[in-house]
């Protein structure tokens, strides 16, 4: 298959996974609703994800992908099973342990929780995660396997079939009023994307003979590094998710769902960019023009901050019918869907800070900066920590606390790179502030303006569509990186060069 094909089959697979987590979180409003049943669930479900996140996936990538690539068939397959032999080890370990600190697990994740949703959270969570756990981060070492080999459609093939798996299990918990579905759907859906990859893995043939049985000493300590960086911002998430669920019942739920919505687009867009700006940044820097360079890292950043500044706006525009369409349903009343509205309009603020994150620390890995995004997320989180102590609690804590670890962070990796490459990017940190200074300003200003007929959500959103293609448009022709993308297109679909 070719590279254009392979990337392509790519893209619509992650945007398939990813739509499909969406539904998966439709599914739960609408059958829970806001409430503490809701959070429970979304804590189970949620789990495992963050748990390998945190403490297994930066290494993965980090370090297998670079170690892999370019092998030969039956290293590759040798490498594979070292790692996984880890994977399995370490995470069956953390499946027990899960099972058995179930209760004071949910406490922190959902301190908002009490009584029975506490303890149907507990249950379902500890169950799932003594499958999920082992069986997702040997998944992740397949992916990377396949990785390195370009084959990285068949990560989001898996989590297509991985996302299928668990709508399934959610609708039989809600058809059956049986919580205990919810666990089985965690398993059965983590063993089938586990399935799936270690088939195709199983082409690559057997190990080379007299390999060694674990990772080398130098592996690991550069994961430890990797997952010291990438699980900082798992944290992010937690943390916010926590601060929300303080406010009671169903909050969880609130910023869940604002989170992921808010944030897909961005993304799914950054998946796109990241892979035609790091190969043009490559080439720049593997020729050893070093101007050249610069001015790609500055071109990506001008690009990502031009597309978070259109998709908040836009977004902000198009959130009441995307969430009536998405909610409106079941157990989601108009209250609870205009909570959800307010609060997905103020992450949506958080764009312009969340794409320049995005890009700096993609700028920070080419060079191996990982001590710098260290010290930079690490720094976000005690933001985070300390806007929450001292704000009193609100529906606007969490997504405050949230702005405030992207704010310090972004402004700290900015400064290590600008030392590192000895330019601080004074238009795109202008760009930056603008952009983030006025989504904040357009929150505020339609925060009164909560559209609840049909036909002024239909309005809204059509204003937003127009803006969004009319600013596509201007991104194809005028952005450098769009203007990659749009010569690309226009090869594929007229054939002209």
């Amino acid at each position: 298959m070719s590279i254009a094909r392979v990337f392509s089959l790519s893209l619509l697979l992650l945007a398939a996974s990813r739509l499909l987590g969406v539904v998966r979180d439709a599914v739960v409003a609408t059958q829970f609703g806001l409430s503490g049943h809701a959070d429970a669930a979304l804590v189970a479900l949620s789990y495992p994800d963050f748990t390998i996140s945190l403490l297994w996936g930066a290494a993965v990538p980090a370090v297998m992908v670079p170690r892999m690539a370019g092998k030969a068939a039956d290293e590759i397959a040798a490498e594979a099973a070292r790692w996984s032999r880890l994977a399995l080890l370490v995470f069956a370990l953390a499946g027990v342990a899960s099972w058995l600190a179930r209760v004071p697990l949910v406490h922190l994740l959902a301190p908002g929780l009490h009584g029975a949703d506490a303890r149907l959270g507990a249950r379902v969570l500890g169950l799932g995660a003594l499958l999920a756990l082992p069986a997702g981060a040997v998944t992740m070492v397949a992916a990377a396997a396949l990785q390195s080999q370009g084959r990285v459609q068949w990560q989001y093939a898996g989590n297509v079939a991985f996302n299928l798996a668990l709508i399934v299990g959610l609708l039989l918990a809600a058809r059956l009023h049986g919580f205990g579905w919810i666990a089985v759907g965690i398993a059965a859906a983590s063993l089938v994307r586990l399935g799936l990859l270690r088939r195709v893995l199983r082409g690559l043939g057997p190990p080379r003979v007299g390999a060694a049985r674990w990772p080398e000493a130098d592996g690991l300590r550069a994961a430890v590094l990797a997952l010291a960086a990438s699980g900082l911002t798992v944290l992010y998430t937690l943390g916010a998710r926590a601060l929300a669920s303080d406010n009671g019942p169903g909050q969880l739920g609130v910023f869940h769902y604002a989170q992921r919505i808010g944030e897909l687009p961005l993304h799914t867009v950054f998946a796109v960019a990241a892979a035609l700006a790091l190969a043009r940044l490559s080439a720049a820097e593997a020729a050893g023009d070093r101007a050249g360079a610069l001015e790609r890292g500055r071109q990506w950043m001008r690009s990502m901050l031009r597309v978070a500044l259109l998709l908040g706006a836009c977004g902000m525009l198009a959130a009441p019918l995307g969430v009536r369409l998405l909610f409106g349903w079941g157990r989601m009343d108009a209250a609870a869907q205009h909570e959800l509205v307010r609060t997905m309009r103020w992450i949506l603020a958080l764009m312009p800070l969340q794409a320049a994150q995005l890009v700096l620390a993609a700028r920070l890995n080419s060079h191996r900066r990982m001590l710098d995004q260290v010290l930079g997320y690490g720094a976000g989180l005690l933001a985070m920590v300390l806007a929450g102590a001292l704000l009193a609690p609100s529906w606007w804590r969490a997504p405050a606390a949230y702005a405030a670890a992207y704010a310090v962070a972004t402004l700290l990796l900015w400064w290590r790179l600008a030392r590192h490459g000895g330019d601080a990017e004074a238009s795109n940190a202008l760009l930056l502030t603008g952009a983030s200074l006025g989504l904040g300003l357009l929150a505020a200003a339609v925060a009164p303006w909560q559209a609840s007929s049909l036909p002024a959500m239909l309005a809204q959103a059509g204003l937003g569509v127009l803006a969004l293609g009319l600013g596509g448009l201007a991104l194809l022709r005028h952005d450098p990186i769009g203007a990659v993308l749009g010569r690309a297109a226009a090869r594929r679909y007229t054939g002209k060069v």
